[in-house]
């Protein structure tokens, strides 16, 4: 019996069989040779980017070459001097500012008569306290007689009782605040490890460096090894001084570097010594107060300006009660005299001028040829300081500019010293030494000062 054969289902419409096949299944259907990758690193889409990539080296390459010929030619061909100002890396590293404050004294004279203020002033010196005169500013000039300056507070006021037990009961506080905002450096002062603080302070016409130990010193002693250096030996200490060094604020022409060290005595004392750069003109006077050493540093004054100078007896002066015979001075010379000073002094100013001028061109030069060790700069160097020195000593100089005037001429020398190819200190040192006694030479201090 033969079975029927099943009929095929009918399909309404178009039909297709979808078979999914990877790419190795693929090549087995269509017997094509398996691919293979050519590159396995660099695809064909990353040929822009090697292409920049090679760019920026090629260019990196050439800056290089081209900065590395400039270098080599400045070497070359570009004075010693002139390289050491360029670079930063070249110049020493700066040091930090002394710290700055307001100054307290006592005012015990103001008085019309320099001679009067004089007299005060020596009879408080008499008994042991530091006591100067200065010349009040404003338009109603008086000389006055003060105590000090002092670091605090207390000091002063202590001081004003000890003067009202002497009989100056008028006696009263002056502050004196002119460098208490000084600019600082960039880099701060480390004073936790410190065993000693150091303080400047400001006071009419000087300034006073304070050093505060840890306790009251037994012995205090200063000398002067040179003409620019001020050295004290404050002690004995419980413990060691930290080496340290600072610098004067911008504007303080009375001192330029201040640096400690500890010094070691018989018996395994310990001694602080100070070491205070100064210009050849400045004046110091060292005092103590407790557990502070007081610097006093203070401008040269001629003798017409300076109130502790007594005046001359002269003609003039014994005239000086007298109306009709100071009329009758005034008469016959005066107006001839202040004639004469006013034509000198305006012919000096017109002299020293240029030589103002190239002494602030030639200032990077010193500190730059002591750095550079070169005998060829340091003779270069000399022949033009030698040009100054000779047009100073050859100028008609009025009295009234006769210190200032003496001072460049004793800064111009100090420079050339340094200068000198058997020096055997420290030229660089020495050279800012010069250059602090020029800038106080150039330019007279202003010191702001409350009435």
């Amino acid at each position: 019996m033969l079975t029927p054969r099943p009929q095929k289902p009918e399909i309404a419409g178009q039909q297709y069989a979808v078979v999914l096949v990877n790419e190795d299944q693929l090549n087995q259907l269509i017997r094509r040779p398996g691919m293979r990758q050519v590159n396995s690193r660099w695809g064909s889409n990353d040929a822009l980017a090697r292409y920049e990539k090679l760019k920026r080296r090629t260019m990196a390459a050439a800056i290089a070459l081209v900065v590395l010929a400039a270098g080599a030619f400045a070497w070359v061909f570009v004075p010693q001097p002139a390289m050491a100002s360029m670079f930063d890396w070249s110049k020493p590293p700066a040091i930090p500012t002394l710290y700055t404050g307001a100054s307290f004294s006592v005012t015990i004279a103001s008085i019309d008569s320099a001679d009067g203020a004089n007299d005060a002033a020596s009879r408080v010196r008499s008994i042991g306290m530091p006591a100067f005169t200065r010349r009040s500013p404003g338009k109603n000039q008086v000389y006055q007689a003060l105590v000090g300056p002092f670091a605090s507070l207390d000091e002063a006021e202590k001081a004003q009782r000890r003067l009202g037990g002497m009989g100056y009961r008028g006696a009263r506080l002056f502050v004196d605040e002119s460098l208490r905002t000084a600019p600082r450096g960039e880099r701060p002062l480390d004073t936790s490890s410190s065993d000693l603080s150091v303080l400047l302070l400001g006071a009419p016409d000087r300034v006073s460096l304070v050093f505060e130990l840890q306790s009251e010193p037994r012995q205090v002693t200063s000398a002067r090894p040179d003409a620019l250096t001020l050295q004290i030996d404050a002690g004995p200490m419980p413990t060691p001084a930290q080496p340290q060094q600072w610098s004067a604020p911008e504007g303080v022409h009375l001192l330029h570097t201040v640096s400690i060290e500890s010094v070691a005595a018989q018996g395994g004392l310990n001694y602080a010594r100070a070491r205070v750069a100064l210009p050849q003109f400045a004046k110091a006077n060292v005092r103590t107060e407790g557990r502070r050493v007081y610097v006093d540093l203070t401008w040269p004054l001629d003798e017409e300006g300076d109130p502790r100078t007594p005046r001359r007896t002269t003609a003039s002066t014994l005239q000086e009660g007298n109306p009709i015979a100071q009329g009758k001075e005034r008469e016959s010379g005066s107006d001839a005299q202040k004639l004469n000073g006013q034509a000198q002094h305006e012919r000096y100013r017109a002299e020293i001028q240029p030589i103002h001028q190239r002494i602030t061109e030639i200032r990077p030069f010193i500190l730059s040829a002591a750095q550079s060790g070169s005998t060829d700069v340091y003779a270069a160097l000399d022949s033009t300081l030698a040009n100054l020195e000779a047009a100073l000593v050859g100028m008609s100089v009025p009295p009234s500019e006769a210190g200032q005037h003496q001072l460049l001429i004793t800064a111009t020398r100090s420079a050339r010293s340094g200068l000198t190819p058997g020096f055997a200190g420290d030229r660089l040192a020495h050279a800012q030494k010069a250059l602090t006694m020029f800038d106080g030479a150039m330019a007279v201090p202003v010191i702001s000062t409350a009435p």
